[in-house]
C-alpha cells in the first residue's frame, strides 16, 4: 500500500537563535567601546607631533623615535578601525541570520515509501537555510578579529580597551553555540579563516606606544644638586665623544666622577634619560665592562631602602667586576637599575616588556637606567660585596642622595595632563 508520512520540523534550535542575538547584540556593544579607544589613538597621535615634535632636534634621537612610533601608532590605528567595522559587520550578519531564523516558516518534508515520487517540499526552505548559515558563518572572521585588535590594548589595564575585550570574548562564546549544527567541512574553514586573520594580525600589529615625555629638568643640573648633599665632595661631568655619545643613544645623561673626602675610592655616577619608553635599551654594565676587559665576578639583587624617600625601596643590581692585571681601578661595587614609566627594575628583561608591550598606557612614560659605581683602591681587603663593608655602604649614600633628587626634580610626573 503506498502511503506517505509527513514531519514537521522547526527550522533551527531556540537556543542558537537566541545565542545569535546575544552575540550579535555584544559586537554591537564593542563598537562604540572601539571608537571611544581609538579616536584616543588619534589623540594621541596629534599630540606626539605637537609639539613635541617640533621641540626636537631633527637629528636627534627623540626626534627619531618619534618618527618612528608615529607610524606604528598609524599602524595600529588602521587596525583598529578595522576591528571596529569587523565588529559592527559580524552584528549585522548574527542579527539578520536571527531574524531570518525567526521569520522562516516550520517546513513540511514528505517521506515516502516503496519508491513513489516525494511530494513537494515547501517553498523557502532552500532559500532561507543555506543564507543562514553563510551568514553565520561570515560572522565569525570579524568576530575573531574584533577579538584580536582589542586582546592587545587591554594590557595597558585601562577600562576601555578591557571592557571591550570582555564583551568580544562574550560575543565569541555566543558564536560557538551557533556555529555548533554547522556541517563538518564548513566549521574547518571557518576555523582556518580565523587562523589566518590571526596569524596577519600579530605579524603587523604593534603595541600602542607610550607618549614620549621629556625630562623636566636637564641632567647636567644634578651634578651641582649632588654635590651640594654630599658635603666636602668633588667631582666633574665627563662628557663622553660624540662616536660614544651616539651609541649610548640618550637624550639625556649624565657622567659624573666623584671623590668623597679624603680621597680613597672613587665613586661614578651615571644616569640616562630617554624620552621614549619603547627607545633602545641602553647598554648594560655585564656586557661594557666585559668588553673593556673587565670580569663578572658577582651579580645578585639587593632591596635598597632609600631613606630620603619615605616607602621608596629599590632592588637594583648589585654587581662585582674584577679587572685585569695592571688596571689602575682593579674592582669595581656597582649598584644598576632601571626605571620605565614610574616602575623600577633591576631586570632588563622586565624593562625591555614593559616598554614595548603597551602595558604602560597612553599616558606617557620614560626609560632612565642609573649606574652607581665604587671603584675600589687596589690591594683593598674583605669582601665588597658584605652590606657593611665602606664600599657598599657608600655606595647606599649616593644612592640615598641621588634618586630623591632624581624623582623630585628631573623624572616628569607622569599624572600631570602634560607629563613632565
Amino acid at each position: 500500500m503506498d502511503s506517505a508520512r509527513i514531519m514537521t520540523e522547526q527550522p533551527h534550535n531556540l537556543g542558537s537563535r537566541a545565542a545569535a542575538l546575544v552575540a550579535a547584540v555584544l559586537l554591537a556593544a564593542a563598537v562604540p567601546l572601539g571608537t571611544v579607544w581609538t579616536l584616543g589613538l588619534h589623540r594621541q597621535q596629534a599630540a606626539m607631533r605637537d609639539p613635541l615634535a617640533r621641540e626636537a632636534r631633527p637629528d636627534s634621537t627623540l626626534a627619531s623615535d618619534l618618527e618612528q612610533r608615529l607610524g606604528r601608532l598609524g599602524r595600529t590605528i588602521v587596525f583598529d578601525w578595522i576591528g571596529v567595522g569587523a565588529a559592527a559587520a559580524g552584528a549585522a550578519l548574527l542579527a539578520m541570520a536571527s531574524l531570518a531564523r525567526r521569520s522562516s516558516p516550520t517546513r513540511e518534508r514528505r517521506v515516502t515509501f516503496e519508491g513513489n515520487p516525494p511530494l513537494p517540499q515547501r517553498a523557502g526552505f532552500l532559500h532561507n537555510a543555506m543564507p543562514q548559515r553563510a551568514w553565520v558563518a561570515a560572522a565569525a572572521a570579524p568576530a575573531a578579529c574584533a577579538v584580536l585588535c582589542a586582546a592587545p590594548e587591554a594590557v595597558s589595564q585601562e577600562w576601555v580597551p578591557m571592557a571591550r575585550l570582555a564583551v568580544l570574548i562574550a560575543a565569541a562564546v555566543a558564536w560557538l553555540v551557533v556555529a555548533r549544527p554547522l556541517p563538518g567541512r564548513l566549521q574547518y574553514g571557518v576555523c582556518v579563516a580565523c587562523l589566518a586573520v590571526a596569524a596577519l594580525f600579530f605579524i603587523w600589529w604593534e603595541p600602542p606606544p607610550p607618549k614620549a615625555v621629556p625630562i623636566a629638568r636637564p641632567l647636567a643640573l644634578l651634578e651641582k644638586e649632588l654635590l651640594a648633599k654630599l658635603p666636602g665632595w668633588t667631582g666633574a661631568d665627563r662628557r663622553m665623544p660624540k662616536a660614544i655619545e651616539g651609541q649610548v643613544g640618550a637624550d639625556e645623561y649624565l657622567n659624573l666622577d666623584l671623590t668623597p673626602p679624603g680621597g680613597g675610592a672613587h665613586v661614578t655616577v651615571y644616569v640616562t634619560y630617554n624620552a621614549n619608553a619603547m627607545s633602545q635599551i641602553p647598554h648594560v654594565p655585564w656586557v661594557c665592562m666585559t668588553q673593556a676587559g673587565y670580569q663578572l665576578a658577582e651579580i645578585r639583587q639587593d632591596g635598597v631602602a632609600i631613606a630620603g624617600v619615605a616607602g621608596r625601596e629599590i632592588q637594583p643590581n648589585v654587581i662585582l667586576f674584577e679587572g685585569g692585571s695592571g688596571r689602575e681601578r682593579a674592582r669595581a661595587l656597582m649598584f644598576q637599575y632601571f626605571r620605565v614609566g614610574e616602575t623600577y627594575t633591576w631586570s632588563r628583561q622586565i624593562a625591555r616588556f614593559l616598554a614595548t608591550t603597551g602595558s604602560l598606557g597612553g599616558a606617557g612614560s620614560f626609560l632612565s637606567q642609573t649606574q652607581v659605581a665604587v671603584w675600589l683602591e687596589p690591594g683593598e681587603g674583605g669582601d665588597p660585596l658584605d652590606k657593611n663593608s665602606p664600599a657598599y655602604r657608600l655606595g647606599i649614600l649616593v644612592l640615598d642622595r641621588l634618586v630623591p633628587l632624581l624623582e623630585r626634580g628631573y623624572y616628569p610626573d607622569l599624572k600631570r595632563p602634560e607629563g613632565g
